[in-house]
C-alpha cells in the first residue's frame, strides 16, 4: 500500500486523531490531583470563555520507501471569528483569510477570491475542527486517561494498543465519513497520546505517535497541535490587495480561453 493516500485524510482532519486512544486507570489518585476526567471537564467548561486564540497544527507521516508527508497549518481566529491561515504542505504554501462566507487566498503571489467555493471545499468543516470549543468537546476520550499533575498544570496519557481503540474513541470528533475512509486505509494502529493542560484550565497542546500497518507496509505519524494567545489576538482585517483578488470562476474562464486560443493557433 502507498501510505500517500492517507496526507489527504489528515489535512482535514488533523484533530480527528486528537479524539483517539484507549483508557488508562485513573482511580488511583493523590489527593491534590484531580482525577483526569475532572481536568477535561474543566476544560470543556472554561472553553465557551476563549474567544480568540492561534493554534498550530503539525503532521508527519513517514513510510519506508516512500517521501515523507507533512503538512502545516497555523491559524489566528479573533473574537469576531475571522480566521487567518498559513498553510505550508509539500512546499506550497499559501495564506487564506475566511470572514463569514468570504474567503481570499494568497498562492504564488497571487490573490484568489475563493468565496463560492467555501461549500465545496468543506473549508467550514475544516475549521470548525480547529475551532478551540469544538476541538475541546472530542477531548471527552481523555476523561479515561491517566492523569499526572505537573508545574504548569496537567499532562493526560493513553496507548492506543489496536485499530478498535482508535475507532471507539476517535468517533467522539464527528468525522465519520473520514473515520470510515481512514479505516479502510489501515489494518493495525498503536501508539500513544499526552494532553497538556495549563494551570487555567486550557489546551496547552496535543502530542500523536503512532505506528499504522497495511498488510506488510509500516509508516509513523506524528501530530503535533498547540495552542496559545488565548483571547489575546487582536482583530484580523484583509489586506488591501486581497479586497481585490480576481475571483476563481473569472480565472478559470481566462484560462480556458486562453488554452482555446493556443489550440486554434
Amino acid at each position: 500500500m502507498k501510505f500517500r493516500v492517507l496526507g489527504s485524510l489528515f489535512l482535514s482532519s488533523t484533530l480527528l486523531l486528537g479524539a483517539c486512544g484507549n483508557g488508562g486507570d485513573n482511580s488511583a489518585k493523590k489527593e491534590d490531583t484531580k482525577s483526569s476526567s475532572q481536568v477535561v471537564k474543566d476544560l470543556q467548561s472554561n472553553a465557551k470563555d476563549v474567544k480568540s486564540y492561534h493554534t498550530d497544527n503539525k503532521i508527519d507521516v513517514s513510510a519506508k520507501g516512500e517521501q515523507s508527508q507533512k503538512v502545516k497549518v497555523g491559524m489566528d481566529v479573533d473574537e469576531k471569528e475571522t480566521a487567518k491561515l498559513q498553510m505550508d504542505q509539500a512546499d506550497q504554501k499559501m495564506t487564506i483569510y475566511v470572514q463569514g462566507k468570504k474567503m481570499v487566498a494568497k498562492a504564488n503571489g497571487q490573490w484568489i477570491d475563493l468565496s463560492s467555493q467555501v461549500e465545496n471545499m468543506d473549508i467550514d468543516s475544516s475549521l470548525k475542527q480547529l475551532n478551540y470549543e469544538k476541538y475541546a468537546k472530542t477531548l471527552k476520550p481523555f476523561e479515561d486517561a491517566k492523569a499526572k499533575k505537573v508545574d504548569d498544570g496537567y499532562e493526560l496519557t493513553y496507548k492506543i494498543k489496536n485499530k478498535e481503540d482508535f475507532t471507539k474513541l476517535a468517533n467522539a470528533s464527528g468525522n465519520k465519513d473520514q473515520l470510515k475512509q481512514f479505516k479502510s486505509q489501515v489494518d493495525k494502529i498503536t501508539g500513544n497520546a499526552v494532553l497538556k493542560v495549563n494551570k487555567d484550565n486550557q489546551i496547552k497542546s496535543y502530542k500523536l505517535n503512532a505506528k499504522l500497518t497495511k498488510d506488510d507496509k509500516t509508516a509513523n505519524m506524528k501530530t503535533d497541535v498547540t495552542y496559545n494567545k488565548i483571547n489575546k489576538v487582536d482583530e484580523i482585517k484583509l489586506p488591501d490587495e486581497a479586497k481585490n483578488a480576481k475571483k476563481i470562476e473569472d480565472m478559470q474562464k481566462d484560462s480556458s480561453s486562453e488554452s482555446s486560443s493556443q489550440q486554434a493557433s
